[in-house]
């Protein structure tokens, strides 16, 4: 079996075991920061830096699932990432601005979408195997 094939294997097995938990975490994240958005354009700042605090939890659920990847340079990337999400809701706790929770949001809705793409070859059978490969390499890349 080739590297590739066996890393597919691997992600599937994880996917399979974690996608419910991983995809209910996602979506509970999100809604938390449009919460916390909603919540500052209101200049409701205490009700923001609350729902900054149960996103920050539900962030730190979504890293733990993270940490049994079968790919151990893309949990490393993905503590970074998470790294750099944290430092930003704790500066957003003191000033919650609506536009650094826009944009946080956003980048935790690439996040999803970026998983998602990546669960597609563990999830679906390719129906033209030449055309989804390139797609794949494509969404690997973004």
């Amino acid at each position: 079996m080739s590297h590739f094939a066996q890393y597919i294997q691997n992600l599937a097995v994880f996917s399979e075991d974690k996608q419910q938990e991983i995809r209910w975490l996602f979506d509970s994240l999100i809604n938390s920061l449009a919460i916390a958005e909603r919540n500052a354009h209101s200049q409701r700042h205490a009700s923001a830096a609350t729902s900054l605090r149960h996103a920050k939890n539900l962030m730190r659920f979504l890293e733990r699932s993270f940490q049994e990847l079968p790919d151990p340079q893309l949990v490393g990337h993905l503590n970074d990432f998470f790294g750099m999400l944290d430092r930003s809701m704790e500066q957003s706790m003191q000033l919650p601005l609506e536009e650094d929770l826009q944009e946080l949001r956003l980048l935790v809705c690439d996040l999803q979408k970026g998983w998602e793409t990546l669960l597609m070859p563990t999830t679906s059978a390719p129906s033209n195997p030449a055309h989804n490969t390139s797609e794949l390499s494509e969404g690997l890349l973004a």
